[in-house]
């Protein structure tokens, strides 16, 4: 095998998790040339990953992606996405070029959303991208996932305030949909009662929402919503002492880097595949309400709460966060 494509469109985290089967097929095809599909926003981030040599960008016209997939002469083109945009795009290559495909085992997780129940009783993502390469003999290396950090994406102490030098605790507020995200009532609520330092991380939709916190505390915490890049985020998290967060790409990203994560679930739930790969019960500590028979609501977020009432995230146990990090501090 001389060259393969990996195709994974979107988002941060999806493209993260496809970190552990990119390391995994490099230890069996080391001379293998790696190219990878993507949209063109997450160019930078997939540069980054494991041994990739070309970065392709998905354009606007199909048949143009196909095309370039076809000059490029892969002999095999292996697919993460399965979306329509991809089945598409599988029917314009030649046979010559393998094709495999991800099994996102769509009907199990939407009856496991109707029905409520874990109906889903697969294997978490990571080890769901390393399944489509069983055809290659690809097999779980289990050292988990891969995160790189550009040397010029590297965050000193130095450029903290004195405060924040001598540890600290990363916040991720963003989420790409409503029912991730837990209300900022709550998250003042948490950080009022929390002691350690704090640095607010997120988008630029977060900026505003990480001034109104910093307003309560402006030497407990820091806002750099809106400041840093994902390659600056993910070095800040690299060196925090916890990192709490939503489930997001950046929960993926704390996993990746073996931190010690509390991740908050609203809507969505951990067993139908997303949740932190990689951490052991001593690092990883999920946060969710468990006495609703409403979740999950969807599989990946919505933008309201079908019930109105937003339990979920409204009675999420900040306490429960303030124990764990105590605990960390105390030992």
């Amino acid at each position: 095998m001389k060259k393969i494509l990996f195709i994974r469109l979107s988002s941060i985290g999806d493209i993260v998790m496809t970190s552990l089967a990119i390391r995994c097929f490099k230890n069996i095809f080391p001379d293998t040339q790696i190219d990878f599909l993507t949209k063109a926003e997450y160019t930078q981030l997939v540069q980054h990953h494991l041994g990739i040599t070309n970065v392709l960008i998905l354009k606007s016209n199909i048949w143009n992606t196909a095309q370039e997939i076809i000059d490029n002469e892969y002999d095999y083109v292996v697919d993460w996405h399965n979306n329509l945009r991809t089945n598409i795009l599988k029917q314009l290559l030649p046979e010559s070029i393998i094709f495999l495909q991800y099994n996102k085992k769509s009907i199990r997780r939407t009856l496991s959303v109707w029905l409520k129940k874990d109906l889903y009783q697969g294997s978490l993502v990571p080890e769901q991208y390393l399944e489509t390469l069983k055809p290659l003999s690809v097999e779980n290396d289990n050292k988990g996932l891969y995160f790189l950090i550009p040397k010029e994406d590297g965050v000193s102490f130095s450029d903290l305030p004195m405060t924040h030098r001598f540890g600290y605790i990363v916040i991720s507020l963003g989420a790409t949909h409503f029912t991730k995200k837990m209300p900022i009532e709550k998250w003042k609520e948490l950080i009022t009662k929390l002691s350690f330092p704090i640095i607010l991380i997120g988008g630029k939709s977060e900026y505003q929402i990480g001034e109104e916190l910093v307003a309560m505390d402006d030497l407990k915490c820091i806002n750099k919503c809106g400041k840093y890049t994902i390659g600056q985020s993910a070095s800040i998290i690299a060196q925090a002492k916890y990192v709490i967060t939503h489930d997001t790409g950046m929960m993926h990203i704390a996993a990746a880097l073996q931190k010690r994560t509390i991740s908050i679930w609203g809507g969505t739930v951990p067993y139908l595949g997303f949740k932190p790969y990689g951490l052991d019960d001593e690092k990883s500590f999920i946060i969710e309400n468990n006495q609703l028979n409403c979740r999950p609501c969807s599989k990946h977020g919505r933008s309201d709460c079908p019930k109105g009432h937003f339990k979920c995230m409204n009675e999420i146990d900040t306490n429960r966060i303030v124990e764990i990090v105590s605990a960390f501090k105390e030992k």
